[in-house]
């Protein structure tokens, strides 16, 4: 960068200084400088952002994707404050500059390749960290991160390597652990359970990581067939991850009574636009065969995989222009009731068709978007919604034992599990009598019972002819970014049918709850 131009944003900083309408004032006057202007932008977008003016600030960094820039670092603020707004195609476009794919610096491809795993492109993201750790990048994290993505790629063995690699460096980087506890059936002669009991024991229940240590011991101890063990580490893993978790249970009941009340009336499905790829929703509870579902559908020669996507809830806060966090809150229901459902149905439709590779269909499987199947139905006539559901405690259990991310902070106690499950299958049931015919119910049990006669069930109501590749021949391949990523590589079984009733005696109090309302 030129002297001039760095005094100039100097001089822009010391201005800003003076409060939000300064620093506004200070920044616009650098648009007209090319070497300024991207990051002027950045700034201004983050201005925006912070007074709660969505539209302006993803207007900004558009803007700001559309110029060229030299510095990696700024390529990749650029890129991540697409991602955080909800322009995932355009921050792709980032990371594949020139500049980026040019650097030497092993940071940048890392920084890069967590980026695209943030975001399930595993894929892409493998590509990344393999090049950085090529150009010298040696650190448990980097090690952590590729077989995380290796994992999700399908290559678990070779994920397994990457994993053993971190914890030879950090033997408590407990992430690493859980995983590998993930990755394989667990076997008397092969299993890491004394590992696991040594970390726990040297990083303390008050550690962040001892969650981690709790769930994997679980997993662990159950495929052993030593329940009474497995269990004690899923109850103590159950609350430590919900001490560590601000879950506000009447927020959600909030929510759930909004989306009810809101105002839409029945919007009749219509076929899809000649020569317009149409999206098919698979939604639920997780943990609820959503993604063995969407594995079948891909097979179809007609249908494109397009992952868990965040757009409709990100294009709905901008059509509300409505900051917030990437699930639905009880605010911008409220706010929804009052946007354009055409242009909210056609901003989804630009942001996520391009992901339809030339196909006539392409899968949105987020099982959260059962939230706003109703919105869905009302702004996109075209979309076919399938509804997977599963037997209330096996669909609950393997939601306790499962350890999210960042989501569904329900899931740590029996009764809150319980309670939230009820209020699904009520607004589900709300939803599917406000638009008949627009929502087919698929269930779990069904669907590995009979697979082809739900498949032909399915490919009818998304109006694509029958295909064999549907039902496959033995293990599923491929990348698949979800947390069963691993099970759903098995051909089809009915192995997990009633896998909660070894437990039976502990989830009484949730058992309770659920026979108070629902029988299975």
């Amino acid at each position: 960068m030129q002297a001039r131009s760095i005094e100039a944003w100097r001089r822009a900083e010391a201005a800003a200084r003076g409060g939000a309408a300064a620093a506004r004032a200070a920044f616009e006057g650098l648009l007209a400088e090319p070497e300024l202007e991207l990051p002027a932008r950045l700034r201004l977008s983050a201005l925006d952002l912070g007074q709660g003016a969505l539209r302006d600030a993803t207007a900004q960094v558009l803007a700001a994707a559309r110029l060229p820039e030299s510095e990696p670092g700024l390529v990749l603020e650029l890129a991540r404050r697409l991602f955080d707004l909800g322009e995932v195609q355009a921050g792709l476009e980032c990371l594949r500059r020139p500049v980026l794919a040019a650097a030497r610096d092993p940071g940048v491809h890392a920084t890069a390749g967590r980026m695209l795993s943030d975001l399930s492109f595993y894929d892409l993201a493998l590509e990344r960290l393999e090049h950085a750790q090529r150009l010298g990048l040696r650190e448990p994290r980097l090690d952590y991160a590729i077989g995380l993505a290796r994992m999700y790629c399908g290559a678990l063995d070779p994920a397994e390597e990457s994993l053993e690699a971190c914890l030879r460096a950090d033997p408590d980087f407990l992430p690493a652990a859980r995983l590998l506890s993930t990755l394989r059936r667990q076997t008397p002669e092969r299993n890491h359970v004394d590992r696991l009991r040594a970390s726990l024991a040297r990083l303390g229940e008050g550690h962040v990581f001892a969650p981690l240590a709790h769930y994997a011991l679980f997993k662990e101890l159950d495929d052993l067939g030593d329940t009474d063990a497995a269990w004690r580490h899923l109850e103590q893993g159950m609350r430590a991850r919900r001490a560590q978790l601000a879950y506000d249970e009447q927020a959600e009941v909030a929510l759930f009574e909004a989306l009810e009340q809101l105002p839409f009336g029945e919007v009749p499905a219509a076929p899809p636009e000649p020569g317009m790829p149409a999206p098919v929703f698979v939604v639920g509870m997780p943990r609820s065969g959503t993604t063995l579902l969407e594995r079948m559908l891909a097979a179809h020669p007609a249908v494109a995989d397009a992952g868990e996507l965040r757009d409709f809830t990100c294009q709905l806060r901008w059509c509300a222009d409505l900051l917030g966090g990437p699930h639905p809150d009880a605010a911008l229901v409220r706010a929804a009731a009052g946007i354009d459902l055409r242009l909210l149905g056609t901003r989804y439709l630009e942001h996520t068709t391009w992901r339809a590779q030339g196909r006539e269909r392409y899968i949105d499987k987020l099982p959260a978007n059962f939230l706003v199947a109703g919105l869905i139905a009302a702004a996109l006539p075209q979309a076919r919604i399938v509804y997977m559901t599963r037997a209330p405690m096996d669909s609950c259990f393997s939601n306790l034992k499962a350890l999210f991310a960042d989501a569904y902070p329900h899931s740590y106690a029996q009764e809150e599990m319980a309670r939230h499950y009820l209020r699904y299958r009520a607004l589900m049931a709300h939803y599917e009598r406000r638009f008949p015919g627009r929502i087919l119910e698929v269930r779990y049990e069904a669907l590995v019972t009979d697979p082809e006669s739900q498949a032909r069930r399915v490919l009818d109501f998304c109006g694509l002819p029958w295909s064999d590749e549907v039902l496959g021949e033995g293990a599923r391949t491929g990348m698949v970014g979800t947390a069963s990523t691993v099970q759903v590589r098995e051909p089809i079984h009915r192995r997990y049918l009633g896998q909660w009733r070894p437990y039976a005696s502990q989830l009484m109090p949730m058992r309770a709850i659920l026979d108070t309302h629902e029988t299975e």
